[in-house]
């Protein structure tokens, strides 16, 4: 099993790059042995920089096994102000692959990536499908609630995004709470019950606010003593009951 964060991980895709005006993306890209056109999954990084692909290598490899053409791009720089651009410059990509099947795109993230994937979701109506994992998707509040709890953290977290206060409207404008009522897609939210990183609230104050807008088709899923990165105490990792999940979700909705 792929492990994040071991040295001399093996990536099992090619690494390619989308060249626009304004940006380069680098992509890993996980083509499925068919040719037939296949449903497609775009694969949203963590981070506080421009993303690692070894990250998440353990769900890509296997999308792809499951006949799943998938792509993880880096995000155009640091800031997540524009990656919900960078995700729409990846389905007009997709769009241009001849064995993908362009009326199945899907989205998946993780932590900053589950915050983009629902934000690209409500602004693209191109993408059929969000999955997320350990979703950060209000930073106002983790500004605030790292201030008194975890100040290391809000220090680095306010060194990322700027000042909470003064940058507020920064805040507003990034955080995917703020798009729940123009996402109009199927949802399914993962979060790890020990995350925290981004804790349960995240993802339930998400889904309150998609279902509230009228979209009902929103499903939780709470990961008995899971963390942020996947790991379930006391010291194992939980990729395969992920996968487990996210597959067969993917598989009934795209």
């Amino acid at each position: 099993m792929t492990r994040i964060g071991i040295r001399g991980i093996v990536l099992t895709g090619s690494e390619e790059n989308l060249v626009n005006q304004t940006c380069t993306l680098p992509l890993m890209v996980y083509r499925p042995e068919s040719v037939a056109p296949a449903p497609a999954v775009i694969l949203c990084l963590g981070g506080l920089e421009r993303g690692m692909f070894e990250s998440l290598e353990w769900i890509a490899a296997s999308l792809r096994d499951a006949g799943f053409f998938t792509v993880m791009p880096k995000w155009r720089d640091n800031s997540p102000e524009h990656d919900h651009e960078d995700v729409s410059l990846v389905v007009d990509w997709l769009e241009n692959q001849p064995n993908v099947d362009s009326a199945r795109i899907g989205v998946m993230g993780h932590s900053r990536g589950g915050n983009a994937a629902l934000r690209a979701a409500a602004l693209n109506s191109r993408l059929k499908a969000i999955v997320t994992f350990g979703a950060v998707t209000n930073f106002l509040q983790q500004a605030e609630g790292t201030a008194i709890y975890a100040p290391g953290r809000h220090k680095k977290l306010t060194e990322w995004l700027g000042d909470h206060v003064a940058n507020r409207n920064f805040y507003e404008k990034i955080q995917a709470i703020n798009y729940g009522d123009r996402i109009k897609q199927p949802v399914l939210l993962i979060c790890g019950e020990m995350d925290m990183t981004a804790p349960i609230e995240q993802s339930v104050w998400m889904r309150e606010a998609i279902m509230g807008a009228g979209n009902q088709d929103v499903r939780l899923e709470i990961m008995p003593m899971m963390g942020h990165y996947g790991d379930v105490v006391p010291g194992a990792y939980g990729f395969d009951s992920l996968r487990a999940i996210i597959i067969p979700y993917f598989r009934t909705r795209l």
